[in-house]
């Protein structure tokens, strides 16, 4: 007796019956022997497991082309749907099977017998299946004794056999013995196509029976009970292009984010989002900083130099409609004609569930400038009265983290640079700090600042805080 069992990992087996279009959006159910039989095939030239022979090869496939019985576990039709833009955007559907990835699809082979060397090259080339069907049905297969295979529900159709509670499938098999086996299974398509053949060469089709519900149409989900309104207030993304930003663009880039996210907006609604754009539907600029800030930062794990994510925070929160207008922000063109950059939604909530792995949510008592401070004021080192105050750009950080609420620094130290992880330091002078409207702040400084106690970032500061500048992270 041959028995083998098959777990598809991520719930997933994509495979069109031969004969069908992929747009007709039929499933193969049960998976038929003869891609079994090839994919055992295909698995014998990639992979040459240690100590399979062809010779190995072509007894298996000669012994495992007679009918076995299936038990298939329940499973749903879903599907996917593709466009072509490069063919004027044709449609595509993806349908596959949806099961439990616990789940396993058997094969039953009763009266089948193989020696102890078949049966360990067998066993070899189902352990280096990685896939079965299309690329997409990652899988895990082995050879089993039989014992603990659940009852056939799929097995050959016999002729005058009732149908209540089953029906009829056609099921595409080997038809020839011994050699021409493996011959048939390694006819290429292209060669059925130029021969103009419907069906492989040396293939036949058997009729199976299944249970009616095996393969069911996915229902739409009931809607869930209305949970309690909480506004998120981050938006983390993961960026991803050929050549990703460099830090000293962070100013540039996400005045283009912020650009980007507000045409999505009035795309989703064509009411003002005062949380996105930072003012009032009046053109009124927002004040006490509860709206959206754009961070983009370079991950120490990265030590590149290179922007590779972006968190939008609004102490505010974001509504219904910000929210569907940050989960279609995809991809953008750079303004200086840079390989677009693709953003990736990590994640969406509050501080809280970002605590853990964003640094810019830590707690800490010392925090160090990774983008330069920009001076808000005209820096004057005035006289000490109250005529003329001084107004140094340690005065302005301190101005600055009064009006944000925070405590009183123990300690200002001025810091010349940003150090990016293991590449060469970059001054502040070499940061683009020129909004596109041709703003800009009265110089440009680094600090790294020590408070009594820790305190909870994120902490930007200065002008154009909003845009990434004055952007501050633990000290670690």
């Amino acid at each position: 007796m041959i028995a083998v069992k098959l777990r598809f990992l991520a719930g997933r087996f994509h495979a069109t019956p031969w004969g069908h279009h992929v747009n007709e959006g039929v499933m193969e159910w049960p998976p038929s022997p003869w891609r079994l039989l090839r994919s055992l095939t295909a698995t014998f030239y990639r992979a040459r497991p240690a100590g399979v022979t062809q010779d190995h090869l072509r007894r298996i496939v000669a012994a495992l082309a007679s009918p076995p019985s299936f038990h298939l576990p329940p499973a749903l039709t879903s599907h996917t749907r593709h466009y072509d833009q490069a063919n004027g955007g044709i449609k595509f559907f993806d349908t596959f099977a949806a099961l439990d990835p616990q789940d396993e699809v058997w094969w039953l082979w009763p009266e089948v017998e193989l020696g102890n060397e078949d049966r360990n090259a067998l066993a070899a080339l189902l352990r280096d299946l990685g896939t079965f069907g299309r690329a997409e049905s990652w899988c895990e297969a082995e050879l089993s004794g039989g014992d603990d295979m659940p009852p056939p529900n799929s097995v050959p159709f016999e002729e005058g056999q009732s149908l209540p509670g089953i029906e009829p499938v056609r099921v595409l098999l080997p038809e020839g013995k011994g050699e021409a086996v493996l011959d048939s299974l390694l006819i290429e398509t292209t060669t059925m196509r130029k021969g103009r053949q419907l069906d492989p060469e040396g293939s036949r089709w058997v009729t199976y029976t299944r249970p009616a519900d095996a393969l069911r149409a996915r229902q739409a989900t009931p809607p869930r009970p209305a949970a309690p309104a909480v506004k998120p207030t981050v938006a983390r993304f993961a960026l991803d292009s050929t050549v990703l930003p460099l830090v000293q663009d962070a100013l540039p880039f996400v005045e283009q984010v912020r650009r980007k996210l507000i045409h999505i907006r009035k795309q989703v609604s064509k009411e003002h989002s005062e949380v996105i754009t930072g003012k009032t539907a009046e053109g009124v600029p927002l004040e006490g900083h509860t709206h959206a800030h754009y961070m983009s930062t370079s991950e120490y794990e990265r030590k590149d130099g290179r922007l590779d994510h972006v968190t939008i925070y609004a102490p505010r929160g974001f509504e219904p409609e910000d929210v569907a207008a940050l989960g279609n922000l995809r991809w953008l063109r750079r303004y200086n004609n840079g390989p677009e950059v693709h953003f990736v939604l990590t994640g969406l909530g509050t501080p809280d569930n970002f605590v853990k792995d964003v640094s810019l949510f830590h707690k800490a008592r010392r925090w160090r400038s990774v983008t330069p401070f920009s001076l808000p004021r005209f820096a004057s080192r005035g006289a000490g009265k109250p005529a003329r105050p001084r107004d140094r750009p340690e005065e302005q950080l301190k101005r600055e983290l009064r009006l944000r609420g925070l405590p009183e620094p123990v300690s200002v130290t001025s810091v010349d640079e940003y150090v990016p992880g293991e590449r060469p330091p970059v001054r502040w002078l070499e940061f683009q700090a020129r909004r596109f409207k041709g703003e800009t702040g009265y110089g440009l400084a680094g600090f790294e600042i020590e408070f009594p106690k820790e305190e909870r970032g994120p902490i930007a500061l200065g002008f154009a805080c909003h845009f990434g500048l004055g952007l501050f992270v633990p000290v670690e």
